[in-house]
């Protein structure tokens, strides 16, 4: 939920925009194949696209650039299926594919942060961490209760550096 990950990074709520950003989730819907979870639409209408502590990026799309975004998320796809090719993405598939990845997020050190697209319905996916040292990890949630759950130190950062989060994580907005 929101309100949560503004409780623990109240430095966000300073750049709530009230009244959302007004992104065509109509024309990202069309793109991708399919609706995006209730809880990154309101993120992403709320905010824009930001990082915490200079190495996990959230893809939030911009109002006006839905086709980056959607041609950024397939780039990322691209990326997957080229590693499940190669036998290499630990029987991991890319989204449209039953139970396929669709990606959230990044790091500087080449993380990617997934949707697993199981359980039918968008708000019922779950997070999967594909690290850089080939560390495959999940999470049972959505990407706010994730992030929250990161920077409150209830969620363990799987496959990530041990110092991220920063006990004080920085905020920068792209």
């Amino acid at each position: 939920m929101l309100t949560d990950l503004e409780r623990v990074l109240p430095r966000l709520r300073e750049h709530r925009i009230v009244g959302g950003r007004g992104i065509d989730w109509v024309s990202i819907e069309s793109g991708l194949g399919t609706r995006l979870p209730s809880d990154f639409i309101e993120l992403a209408e709320a905010y824009p696209r930001f990082s915490l502590d200079d190495f996990l990026s959230v893809h939030i799309p911009e109002p006006g650039g839905e086709l980056f975004f959607t041609a950024g998320v397939r780039e990322t796809l691209d990326e997957l299926a080229d590693l499940r090719d190669s036998g290499m993405s630990h029987e991991h598939v890319p989204y449209p594919e039953p139970g396929g990845l669709l990606p959230w997020g990044d790091s500087v050190e080449g993380d990617t942060f997934y949707w697993r697209t199981t359980g039918g319905h968008p708000d019922a996916w779950t997070i999967l961490v594909s690290g850089h040292n080939d560390d495959w990890c999940a999470y049972q949630g959505t990407v706010t209760e994730y992030l929250a759950g990161l920077l409150a130190g209830t969620v363990s950062p799987d496959g990530l550096p041990p110092d991220f989060p920063r006990e004080a994580p920085t905020l920068d907005f792209d």
